[in-house]
């Protein structure tokens, strides 16, 4: 705090030789900038004794593109604010607001269309006769959540300000649609229908957290298909220690993405969470970094999940021709397979069930082959897989964390393909193939724009970093 009062001091005094410091200036008729100060410094406040109309100000403001330091409109009589279209950039001071725009009970409309910059929070409130919808997009663009505004005549969204608890929330807007500020439950969740007024939000600025509460689903969020966290968000969602929730049910969530570029999503200890699989698609077509979770996690069954006529489960043989995203492991093994020995009875596949797996595009589940006798591989449609579990094969050899697909002791195997492989969350593996040739041109074969991937040759960790010379194609990223 002292080093911000002292750098604002100095903001001050650099500039003082040329007329443009002001301190704190009250502005009335007699106020005069000079036409070469296009920044002016200091606090500038307007309010009902200054006595200035519209035009007055707009020539008074002619010339200034920045101002540093803190601009308040309070209590004025101003029916619109023109004056303000030509600034840049407002910085704020570190003990107030940048931009201060408070009980005007006739001011209609403002322009601050060439506003591009500013370090600190805008407050706009009590002037009922202001619509804001034609500065919505620079309000946001440049203050984000650092805003406080409400009781005009339109809003830009609603906030929230600290946890969403009970009685802090009692008061909370109903028809929220557009939401700034953090969803931050900690502990037992507010009543049904305070926490059901969530329900109409479709855009969250902000992160979400729930902690430790009595929740069995967030299904609260139902409509919410919007989230971008702040800078200052480590996690954009955060679901921890929630002993009764069952399911996230947010069925129409499609973007998640955050100012953060080292921001996650962390599922922890939620003992009976299933994830539906849209959501992790959601996760993993996202820009955030990755998704923790301590524990393996599953998806959810058939019953739960949203959208379930859109897959096909069960035995490969069962599944219909027309089916292109499956639920489901898919395990071709011999468990009586060592790594070491010969192998006296190798694993045979039905041309049924390869055809089946080579028609799916999505797959939720791990593909695991053992001890075949397969001499090539390809998957032609397959363009996205996923796993979120930890799974055990027959021989209880637990395979590597959410290995989506492994190839182990194929002893004839010698080509494998995924021709239009996107997304895989997110490890792929090869260990003991012995006339596969894997070297950094089939690790990058096997990576090369594939989102999300991690490859192990005979380890379960990435074989990228390795590289002797990583292409720019090649996506690095986990």
């Amino acid at each position: 705090m002292f080093f911000h009062i002292f750098m604002w001091l100095f903001y001050l005094s650099e500039v003082d030789s040329d007329n443009c410091s002001f301190n704190v200036h009250y502005i009335t008729k007699e106020s005069l900038f000079p036409t070469e100060c296009s920044q002016i410094i200091g606090r500038f406040r307007i309010d009902q004794n200054s006595e200035m109309k519209s035009e007055q100000l707009i020539t008074l403001f002619k010339n200034v593109l920045q101002i540093r330091g803190v601009l308040q409109i309070w209590n004025t009589q101003l029916t619109s604010a023109p004056f303000m279209k030509n600034i840049q950039n407002i910085t704020g001071d570190p003990l107030d607001k940048g931009l201060s725009i408070l009980n005007n009970t006739k001011l209609n409309n403002l322009n601050i269309s060439s506003l591009s910059n500013s370090n600190n929070i805008v407050e706009i409130k009590n002037n009922p006769n202001l619509n804001l919808q034609k500065m919505c997009s620079i309000i946001h663009e440049v203050f984000f959540t650092r805003r406080s505004i409400s009781k005009n005549l339109f809003d830009c969204g609603c906030e929230i300000h600290g946890n969403f608890q009970w009685p802090q929330v009692k008061n909370f807007p109903e028809n929220c649609i557009v939401l700034y500020g953090n969803i931050i439950i900690d502990g037992n969740a507010p009543p049904v229908e305070v926490l059901y007024r969530l329900s109409t939000v479709n855009k969250l600025y902000g992160f979400i957290q729930i902690k430790s509460s009595n929740l069995e689903t967030l299904g609260f969020l139902q409509n919410l298909d919007e989230i971008e966290s702040g800078i200052e968000a480590d996690y954009t969602i955060n679901i921890d220690s929630n002993n009764y929730l069952s399911r996230l049910d947010l069925i129409k969530l499609k973007t998640i993405k955050s100012k953060n570029s080292n921001s996650d999503i962390s599922l922890f200890q939620n003992t009976k969470l299933c994830l539906d699989p849209e959501f992790l698609q959601t996760i993993a077509q996202s820009s955030l970094r990755k998704l923790e979770g301590y524990q393996s996690m599953s998806f959810c069954g058939m019953d739960k999940i949203n959208n379930p006529l859109t897959y096909c489960t069960g035995k490969l043989t069962a599944v219909p021709d027309r089916c292109t995203r499956y639920i489901g492991n898919i395990l071709f093994e011999n468990y009586m397979t060592s790594d070491y020995e010969d192998i006296t009875n190798y694993t045979k596949i039905s041309q049924v069930d390869m055809k089946r797996v080579q028609q799916f595009e999505v797959i939720f589940g791990t593909i695991y082959i053992q001890g075949t006798t397969l001499k090539s591989f390809t998957l032609p449609n397959l363009q996205e897989i996923y796993q979120v579990e930890d799974i055990v094969n027959k021989g209880s050899r637990q395979l590597g964390p959410r290995t989506v697909i492994e190839f182990r002791r194929n002893d004839f195997l010698k080509d494998i393909s995924f021709p239009n492989l996107k997304i895989a969350y997110s490890l792929i593996t090869f260990n003991f193939n012995g006339n596969l040739t894997m070297d950094d041109d089939f690790c990058r074969k096997m990576s090369n724009g594939v989102k999300r991937v991690t490859v192990g040759l005979d380890v379960d960790y990435d074989c990228r970093p390795y590289l002797v010379d990583v292409t720019t194609t090649t996506n690095t990223s986990t």
